[in-house]
């Protein structure tokens, strides 16, 4: 699997648990989020995105 495809699994994952328990917290997200994502506008797209997707980022 490339880093690309392994990113994108995560993300999957991600919002899996997301849409299961209705919410994702920072940590779950931090947890979640490929090791060479650490620009913090990266991260602020990411969970923009999920809360897009209607899953609270608390």
């Amino acid at each position: 699997m490339s880093g690309t495809e392994q990113q994108k699994s995560q993300l999957k994952q991600l919002i899996n648990r997301g849409k299961e328990q209705g919410f994702l917290t920072y940590a779950e997200v931090n947890d979640h989020l490929p090791a060479d994502i650490t620009d913090p506008d990266q991260i602020e797209d990411i969970i923009g995105m999920i809360n897009d997707m209607g899953i609270p980022v608390h």
